[in-house]
């Protein structure tokens, strides 16, 4: 019953003038103000007679056999006059203490007339003071009009006022007798004044304790009129009750008995329940603190029960309000759920966003739904899309996340629009639904939405607890999207490091790690509190940790250790994910553990992928090949497993699988069927839009090591993937990818090389010694010049940013003298320092070649010569002689003896050039004339042109005064028969 309408009966019972009632309901709706001059009360009697104080009285109607007395009191002014009526209540001394006393003199009916008069006159709080202390004898319908007229009165008053209200103590002394006396007042009374005061504590939630306690007292009244005789309640007022329990904090967690009688008696009259209101039941059920109360769970069961048989009669709105319910209160069957879904997918069309909104959530907890469910949803979602605000589009991409359903394209947009339009009004829990959605089903909102959320967030960050702030950077850091206000988020989260737990710790690390921010301080924190609390850390916990420290480039020898010491004594409980983070992270930071942990990792991977059931992710096989590499346990059964579980995946593995895998077996040396090796190589063909220098990196440096030579257009294919992507590389990825090309003497293009020099170029302080060794190597090799580079280096050089050492002096010489590029000023420089380098600081090899170079440039007749001193050539051919391996004999070297048998022709093999530090394959040496054999390792894969080493061989045996007759093995082999052969030396030698 509404507050205006028991105010109708009391007036009605008052006066029976239809007309006089109605003026009376017109002027107390009325706000004008009333210049009643308003008095304070006092009250007589004990502390307990002072705690039950009411609206009984001026005169001698007991209560619990004591007398209350209201008293008037003069009214207490301060300063210019104004009144204070919360001070003055404070100030007021009880009656007995004053020593007046009034006698009580009954009401007459006239009295009882102008006191309905003036109760309709009221517009003050003060003026209902006056009123009760005026009023000597009032029924318990007269009483129950105060709280509703005070209700009316409360709502006209400012905040600041409002404050005042709540706190005075009159608010207790008007209910308590109701609590103390509930069958002296109707059921209707008793809720419609339940209703007042969980009014007014909506309307002021940080109200005093009095009126806390006045909505327990009456709660409590209400409780045991249900229990007592639950049939007088209508199904109307049991859906008030349970209504009342969640509109209020107070009423949530002080008042769950209320709740729990309600939902009795609610079950108890289920015949009489509609199926809407069945609905409205359990919907209003779950919003309280009910389903936490075990109590209640045979109830909720009956409900639900009742709820699905009769499920096909209720309306859209109130069939998804039962869901959402039942779902709630945890007592739903798998069997009644799918009955649900199936009733659910016919009313679809007919859902409001509202709707949407709590069938969404039902279908997301669950965590299942019918395919053509969903689909009614999306499209149901997408024509309701302009009436859906913040909550609804949250509410959305979180159930699509949770059931792991990617929506259409054009709904994920649309919701995305939405979200847009609807920032300013995004909450906290909103922002989280959102973003994890996002994140869950891989799905990247335009930056300039996730921006908004950021901003929107930026007033509540300091506000934040430890678990929010963990959950919102994972959250960035899943999407990849650095907001502009990052650094709110990390300082708050370091302020409250001190207080996370084990989830918080993993989900900042891992957010941090994905965004590369290696905020030290934040991430010191962090790493300072998991080592406090890492015997509360399970696997997942710790293997997350270790992956997040390395990918953030942060290493912790003690820390690593201590991990991988706490997941020794959990190893079986490490799972597939676990293990590849782990391992990951270790050959990452390049941190060895000992043989002991090392051994039971690898037993335990070993069980796992033995293990039938155990189903491995794609990525953490390629990932656990690639860490024991790099770890280099070379466990042979552990490869045969991997081995064999990676043969049937390979046509659906991505890029990145394949560069790990192809590494890590080449590293150890793993052998490849062709047949498998021909699958990798198909399957890269399809996944070259995903390639990235890294992975292209990998390919390539696998590719050399197994000398297992593709397809020439299939390298040329990756290749060229690397010039639209090498600014966003590093340079060691681009160094392997040009040091491969030369190992496998392919040259791969004008346009990839100077995509090469353009990099050095833009990043050469980047570039280390060995880079700059390993990029001369590749250009000597392939016999391309490297117009950029050497002046490139000369200006490093000059500007002291590289500390030259011998390899590096070593190879420019052997560069220059391939290139002839006598004239280069970096040619002058390098002979300077080659000069005054000692003989220990030289290395054999870089002696060799500034020995040979040396050769080289006298016989030209170059200015400066490196002229090295006679130990110095003594050395590096003593050297030569010792090291010198047997010289090993070809097919094509064999060949070409033979027919010089022949011809009768007089030769030697393998004879040493004079001092030149060189072996002759095939020699001449009545006519001084030597034949090169030029096998694969002397002539590029794909241009007909020797490589940039045998150039320079032939040139220094010129130098030595030999003739060279090159002969290539591909146009050897043309020839058919000995004749043919024979004919063709004779031509060559002539």
């Amino acid at each position: 019953m509404t507050a205006l309408g028991s105010l109708d009966i009391l007036l009605g019972g008052i006066s029976s003038n239809s007309c006089q009632r109605a003026r009376t309901l017109s002027r107390l709706r009325s706000r004008h103000a009333c210049k009643t001059r308003g008095r304070c009360i006092t009250f007589a009697g004990s502390s307990s007679t002072k705690d039950q104080y009411l609206l009984r009285a001026s005169v001698r109607e007991p209560v619990n056999n004591k007398q209350v007395i209201i008293q008037s009191a003069s009214r207490s002014r301060k300063g210019n006059g104004k009144q204070t009526p919360s001070k003055q209540l404070l100030g007021t001394l009880p009656a007995e203490e004053t020593g007046e006393k009034r006698t009580a003199v009954p009401l007459t009916a006239a009295q009882r007339a102008k006191f309905a008069e003036r109760l309709q006159d009221a517009q003050r709080i003060e003026d209902l003071f006056e009123l009760v202390r005026d009023a000597e004898m009032l029924n318990p319908s007269e009483v129950a009009v105060l709280p509703v007229v005070l209700m009316q009165l409360y709502k006209q008053r400012s905040g600041r006022e409002q404050a005042a209200v709540v706190t005075h103590p009159f608010f207790e002394g008007l209910i308590k007798p109701w609590a103390l006396e509930p069958s002296k007042l109707p059921v209707q009374e008793q809720l419609a004044t339940l209703n007042c005061l969980v009014d007014m504590n909506r309307w002021n939630p940080g109200a005093g304790h009095a009126l806390t306690r006045s909505i327990i007292m009456v709660s409590h009244a209400v409780k045991n009129s249900l229990q007592g005789v639950p049939n007088q309640f209508t199904a109307k007022e049991l859906l008030q009750v349970l209504g009342s329990c969640n509109r209020t904090v107070v009423m949530r967690q002080a008042c769950p008995q209320l709740a729990l009688a309600c939902l009795t008696a609610c079950v108890q009259q289920l015949d009489s329940l509609s199926p809407d209101q069945l609905a409205q039941v359990a919907f209003t059920s779950s919003q309280t603190n009910l389903r936490l109360n075990l109590k209640g769970a045979d109830q909720m069961r009956i409900l639900v029960r009742a709820g699905v048989a009769r499920a096909p009669a209720m309306s859209a709105l109130n069939l998804t309000q039962f869901m959402f319910g039942a779902v709630a209160l945890g007592n739903i069957k798998p069997a009644h759920m799918q009955t649900l879904m199936t009733i659910a997918l016919g009313v679809v069309p007919q859902c409001s966003a509202a709707a949407l909104k709590n069938l969404l959530w039902a279908l997301g907890t669950v965590g299942s739904a019918d395919h053509q469910l969903l689909l009614a949803l999306e499209a149901q979602l997408l024509s309701q899309s302009p009436y859906l605000g913040a909550s609804h589009v949250s509410m959305a991409v979180w159930a699509f996340g949770r059931l792991n359903h990617l929506p259409e394209l054009g709904l994920m947009q649309e919701l995305a629009n939405q979200a847009m339009l609807n920032s300013a009004s995004l909450t906290t829990k909103h922002s989280k639904q959102l973003l994890w959605g996002w994140y869950t089903l891989r799905y990247h909102p335009p930056d300039a939405l996730l921006e908004a959320i950021a901003k929107r967030l930026t007033p509540l960050v300091h506000n934040m607890d430890a678990r929010t702030l963990s959950e919102f950077i994972w959250a960035f850091g899943g999407l990849n999207f650095e907001p502009s206000n990052m650094q709110l988020f990390l300082q708050a989260a370091q302020e409250r490091s001190w207080q996370m737990n084990t989830h918080d710790i993993s989900q900042t690390m891992r957010g941090l790690a994905n965004l590369r921010l290696g905020s030290r301080l934040l991430v010191q924190a962090l790493v300072h509190r998991a080592s406090t609390i890492l015997d509360t850390f399970n696997t997942q916990a710790l293997a997350n940790l270790a992956w997040s420290m390395a990918h953030l480039n942060y290493k912790h020898e003690g820390l690593l250790d201590a991990i991988v010491n706490q997941l020794l004594r959990n190893v079986d409980d490490m799972n597939q994910r676990d293990l590849a983070d782990l391992l990951s992270a270790l050959a990452m930071l390049k941190h060895q553990p000992i043989t002991q942990a090392t051994d039971a990792i690898v037993q335990h991977m070993i069980h796992l992928l033995q293990e039938p059931g155990t189903t491995w992710v794609l990525q953490d096989l390629s990932t656990v090949c690639w860490s024991v590499a790099k770890l280099n346990v070379g466990n042979r059964k552990l490869l045969d497993l991997i081995y064999n579980r990676i043969l049937v995946d390979i046509p659906v593995l991505s890029a990145k699988d394949i560069s790990y895998q192809l590494w890590g077996f080449a590293v150890l040396g793993y052998p490849l069927q062709s047949q498998v090796l021909a699958a990798y190589w198909d399957r890269l063909q399809h996944v070259l839009a995903d390639i990235d220098p890294v992975d292209l990196a990998h390919v390539m440096w696998a590719v050399a090591r197994l000398d297992s030579y593709p397809a020439p257009g299939l390298l040329d294919a990756l290749l060229a993937t690397l010039p639209p992507q090498i600014s966003s590389a590093e340079p060691p990825a681009v160094v392997i990818i040009a040091h491969a090309c030369g190992a496998l003497r392919h040259h791969p293009g004008d346009a990839v090389l100077a995509a090469i020099e353009d990099h050095a170029q833009q990043n050469s302080s980047s570039y280390t010694c060995a880079n700059w060794s390993a990029l001369l190597q590749t250009f000597t090799r392939l016999h391309a010049r490297p117009h950029r580079l050497f002046p490139l280096l000369l200006q490093e050089i000059q500007c002291d940013n590289l500390d030259m050492d011998s390899k590096l002096l070593g190879d420019c010489l052997m560069s220059l003298a391939v290139f002839q590029a006598w004239q280069e000023p970096l040619y002058t420089q390098i002979v300077a320092q080659a000069r005054s380098q000692p003989l220990s600081a030289y290395g054999m090899r870089s002696l060799r070649q500034a020995y040979q170079v040396d050769l080289l440039a006298q016989h030209h007749g170059v200015v400066p010569a490196v002229e090295l001193p006679e130990s110095f050539q003594s050395q590096a051919q003593e050297h030569w002689y010792q090291t010198q391996r047997p010289f090993n004999t070809t097919q094509l070297v064999q060949d070409l003896c033979l027919t010089l048998d022949m011809l009768r022709l007089p030769y030697q093999k393998g004879i040493s050039a004079s001092t030149g530090l060189l072996l002759i394959d095939v020699a001449l040496t009545d006519r001084q004339v030597a034949i090169e054999a030029l096998g694969p390792l002397k002539v590029l894969r794909n241009k007909s042109m020797v490589t940039g080493r045998a150039a320079h061989r032939q040139r220094l045996l010129n130098a030595l005064g030999w003739t060279v007759v090159p002969i290539k093995e591909k146009e050897w082999l043309k020839l058919k028969n000995a004749s043919e052969k024979q004919h063709f030396l004779q031509q060559v030698l002539a």
